[in-house]
Order: C-alpha cells, then structure tokens, then sequence
C-alpha cells in the first residue's frame, strides 16, 4: 500500500463529515469515491470503501505526474512557459495524495504564439498530436491541442475554452501565474484568483455534468484565498463577460457545500439572471448525476441560459446546430 500524503488544508476542508453530507448522487460518483477512500485512508482506515476507485486513480495519475514532469522540465530547459492547471496542480498544491484526485487529462495553458513550440516538446517526448474534425476550426469552436503518450493526454490550451461567448485569451492568466516547485522539476501555476475562477467557470461551460470534482476543487481554492478573493474572481468574470456563469456555478456550490464562504449575497454580481439561476438551481440534483449518466444534452440544455448577453444566444445556437449536424454525419 502507497503511503497518503493527503495534505492538512485538504483533510480539513474536506472532511469526512463533509463529504458524507454530500448528496448521494454526487457520493456515488467515481470520482468522489476515491477522494472519499483518500480522506479515510488518512485517518487510518484502511478498510474503507473505495479501495479500488482510489488505487485506480493513484496509478493512472503517477503515469500522468511523471509525464508533465518531464515536459515541463524541457520547456523550463527551452525557455518555454507553459502553465499546468486544475487537478493536474491541485492534485499536489491542495490535495497532496496522488490518488485523490481522478483526472482523464491533464490540462496546460500554453500562449498561442508558443504552441507550435510545445507541440514539438511533446513529439520529441514521444507524444503524438491528435486534431478535431476540420468543421470544429471553421467554427472556431477548438480551444486545445491533445498530445498522446500510451494512456496519457495532455491538453495545451491556447484558449480556456469556446463556449457561452466568454473572453477565452490565455495570456492573462499566463502573465499572473507565479513559479513553484513540481516534483523534481518547477512549474508555473495560476494565482488563486484566476484559479478559482477557471474551475468555476469551466463547470459552467460543461453544463455542470462534467468531473464531480470540480467541486472539491473550488472549495480548495476558495479555502486558500484571501478575504478579497470573490471579489478578484468576479471582477475577472465582469471582465470575461461570464458574471451569469461564475454566478451560477457559485449557487451550483453552495447548494451541495453551504459551508463555503461564497462571498456577500448584497453584492450586485451576485444578483444577475435570477430567473435563470433559479431555474438551475432547481435542476441541480438531476445536473449532479453527471454527463455520463444523463448523456450530452444535459448540458446542451444548461449553456444557453448562462449567457451574459443573451443577444448572442441567437447566433450560438444556430452555430450548435450546424456542428451537431456535421458530427452525425
């Protein structure tokens, strides 16, 4: 058996009677299942549930952390700035056991100028390169390249995302992120603003049906913030144009973890779209079963109403429709 080495923030943040208040739907999601065992496992209970979801998470996750590794110590060695995010810093700045934290992929913000750099890093490492169909660039609906090495994906994100007509640049956050130590090598990380405010709002964008754990992940950072820290993440989403995204995936978090400090409810951020946000609110226990149990159209239902200007729902929709259209043929 592996050692934990859960981190003190995170047994704390997310303890075993939080997680237990947890809704059972969202208990029962593979995902939280080994984050589950990974908190009992620290508390000296080798017996728990969940032994096989967390192991599964623990090697898969080592073949990841030991890749990124290796690509981030021959960009620094380059000179080559590339910004790992979401589970693949959390996994060790705030959960600190390997194995609990479930990742499919592993996220990397990489400036547009610089991809064509970094997709070489990765060749040179053994990646091959993998492309979406032609029709997604001519609607400029791609935000990364994928690098594939056995079972190992890496995402480059020249953009944070394509969805909801959100500001997408990578740049910024890039420019803000600051140096740490990563294993035996140093990566750049995002500012625990920007951080936050990613995690949130790409829950958003996947309709609130994507990995459980953005969750635990926001309640981690929004743990480790200062006390203008929502205020920070909702200027950037005022900035974004997602100010109905930030304030839904925040009702999205509350509801399951009212424990979380969510920022003043008098705020005028907080007051946006209230229809639309009551409307989710009431469809978050279904939203909570997840993609792979309710399938794409959950959150095909979710994103038109979490548009900041709804005049640009119009011309969304009907790009949607193309797209849907061209992947059944």
């Amino acid at each position: 058996m592996v050692a934990t080495v859960l981190l003190p923030r995170c047994r704390q943040t997310l303890s075993a009677a939080r997680l237990d208040a947890l809704p059972a739907v969202l208990r029962d999601r593979t995902e939280l299942i080994a984050l589950r065992h990974a908190v009992a496992l620290s508390a000296g209970e080798t017996g728990a549930p969940g032994r096989q979801a967390y192991l599964t998470a623990l090697a898969w996750n080592l073949a990841r952390l030991t890749r990124l590794e290796a690509v981030l110590a021959a960009a620094r060695a380059d000179g080559l700035k590339l910004v790992p995010f979401k589970g693949a810093v959390l996994v060790r700045t705030h959960y600190g056991d390997p194995g609990a934290r479930p990742m499919l992929d592993v996220d990397v913000a990489c400036a547009p100028a610089d991809l064509g750099r970094a997709v070489e890093l990765c060749q040179d490492l053994g990646f091959t390169r993998s492309d979406p169909q032609p029709f997604r660039y001519a609607r400029d609906a791609v935000h990364d390249v994928k690098m594939t090495a056995g079972p190992v994906q890496i995402e480059l994100h020249h953009r944070l995302w394509h969805e909801l007509r959100i500001a997408r640049e990578v740049e910024p956050l890039m420019a803000r992120a600051t140096e740490i130590a990563y294993g035996a090598t140093t990566a750049w990380v995002p500012s625990v603003a920007d951080h936050l405010y990613v995690v949130l709002v790409h829950a958003a964008t996947h309709g609130f049906t994507g990995n459980a754990l953005w969750l635990t992940d926001a309640a981690l950072l929004a743990d480790d913030g200062g006390a203008s820290l929502w205020a920070d993440v909702e200027s950037l989403a005022a900035a974004a144009g997602a100010r109905v995204a930030l304030a839904a995936a925040r009702d999205q978090l509350r509801a399951v973890m009212p424990w979380i400090e969510g920022g003043d409810a008098r705020r005028p951020s907080l007051r946006v779209a209230p229809v639309r946000r009551a409307i989710l609110k009431r469809m978050g226990p279904w939203l909570q079963r997840g993609e792979g149990a309710l399938g794409p159209w959950a959150s095909r239902v979710v994103r038109p109403m979490l548009f900041d200007r709804t005049r640009d729902l119009g011309s969304w929709a009907l790009e949607k429709l193309s797209m849907w259209g061209k992947e059944k043929r």
